[in-house]
């Protein structure tokens, strides 16, 4: 049974808007803007579910659309419409946030199949508590128990052996077998997290190890698992699991401590 959304579609054409409203509502409720700073203002009212967002239009572009999307709503799901075949773009607009791509012309029963599945991914994970969402260990058990297929598992894989390394996105897709156009899409249906997103976890899971090990400083943990400067890692470990490295360090050393002081909240899901 279809997850019931509320989804604003921006194109300039439309017929377009005329074919995708129909082929969506019911059961969805279903907004239109024809260009980009009308769909801004519209979301400013009421924030949508998904929106569906043309790569051109008629007054700005739609990736300073997406990227003035995320900056407001982190978490809104958008999907990418777009008459251009090129790989860039649909690699770069997966990067900038985008959670799927369609080309034109859009088949009506694809665009409902992909609206439904992201729109029932997004309510079991609103399930979740926050904590469940971002934990280090809920990540390591999916990776561990996760119904990857071959591809996923050679690319997690080869990730896992090059986290002291540069990864690059190519050389991850390749050892996949895919495009890296077709691995980003791939990976993130099958993870729910894109490879960026996936990596930074891997690497903060790796941290949380090897900081357990007292004899080991922090910096020289931050660069066994990639990082290239002790402040991005602290940013992202403290992001990723509520405390600093050197918080966690004192927490595992001495238990009571978890207890004596207060927590940082986990940041909401992106």
């Amino acid at each position: 049974m279809a997850v019931p959304g509320n989804i604003l579609i921006v194109d300039d054409d439309p017929g377009v808007l005329e074919a995708l409203r129909t082929a969506l509502s019911p059961p969805h409720q279903v907004h239109t803007a024809r260009t980009g700073m009308e769909a801004l203002s519209i979301v400013q009212q009421r924030v949508p579910d998904m929106v569906l967002l043309d790569y051109v239009l008629p007054d700005v572009s739609g990736l300073a659309v997406l990227h003035a999307l995320k900056q407001a709503h982190p978490t809104l799901l958008v999907i990418l419409m777009t008459g251009f075949g090129s790989e860039d773009v649909a690699i770069n607009a997966l990067r900038r946030g985008v959670r799927d791509y369609l080309k034109k012309p859009i088949s009506l029963t694809d665009l409902r199949v992909r609206v439904e599945k992201l729109l029932e991914a997004r309510r079991r994970s609103e399930d979740l508590s926050p904590r469940d969402q971002w934990s280090i260990d809920s990540v390591q058990t999916r990776v561990e128990n996760g119904p990857y297929d071959a591809s996923v598992r050679r690319a997690i894989a080869f990730i896992d052996k090059q986290l002291h390394r540069e990864i690059r996105l190519d050389h991850v897709a390749r050892e996949a077998g895919m495009s890296k156009f077709h691995f980003c899409r791939h990976f993130k249906d099958a993870t729910g997290l894109t490879f960026r997103e996936f990596l930074a976890r891997r690497r903060i899971a790796r941290a949380v190890e090897l900081l357990r090990d007292q004899t080991r400083s922090v910096s020289d943990v931050y660069l066994d698992v990639g990082f290239k400067n002790l402040s991005h890692f602290s940013r992202v470990f403290l992001k990723l699991t509520g405390r600093s490295p050197s918080r966690y360090r004192l927490i595992v050393g001495d238990p009571a401590r978890e207890d004596a002081s207060p927590k940082s909240p986990p940041p909401p899901a992106s």
